[in-house]
């Protein structure tokens, strides 16, 4: 039985294939220093944390998308706002988040049901965040589970990325 067959889905846990090292900001910090953070990184989100005792609580997230929509949608922007009005998991829009032992394929139907991409990833004691799983890691397990040649569909860089981020993962 190769490695292949024994790869499904519904038994793969999210924490495998996750990133753990999640770039991260306060909801005090300003739209702007958030855009730098996406650009210097070169990501699309950047997850609102409280900083507690042992670790980073999520509270919300931001993306490239909210940021667009908000610029979208008033006659004034100003990049010197605060993020709290922006990112999900302010007002009305709760974070959506899993537990490490999630299932690529729950995550999958959690992101589809949310019409999400990126769902970080807590830990089920202290509800601190331990990573964090998109839609393109997703993609990757399910190019790499079919057998398909990812170099074909995905940018090299982000399979450096991702084959380094299965590394630190083993650690």
């Amino acid at each position: 039985m190769t490695e292949k067959d024994n790869l499904n889905l519904k038994t793969i846990p999210v924490s495998k294939y996750m990133t753990k090292n999640v770039i991260t900001a306060t909801a005090d910090q300003t739209i702007q220093s958030i855009c730098i953070l996406m650009h210097e990184n070169n990501i699309g989100s950047v997850v609102i944390v409280r900083r507690v005792v042992d670790g980073l609580k999520p509270i919300g997230i931001i993306t490239e998308r909210d940021i667009i929509h908000q610029i979208g949608k008033v006659d004034l922007f100003t990049t010197q706002s605060s993020v709290r009005e922006l990112m999900s998991g302010s007002g009305s829009r709760d974070l959506i988040t899993i537990s490490s032992d999630t299932s690529v394929s729950d995550a999958i139907s959690t992101m589809h049901a949310n019409n999400i991409r990126r769902l970080p990833i807590i830990d089920d004691n202290d509800k601190r965040m331990i990573g964090i799983i998109t839609d393109k890691d997703i993609i990757k397990i399910i190019l790499r589970i079919s057998g398909i040649t990812t170099s074909y569909y995905i940018p090299s860089t982000f399979n450096v990325a991702f084959e380094e981020r299965q590394e630190e993962n083993k650690k």
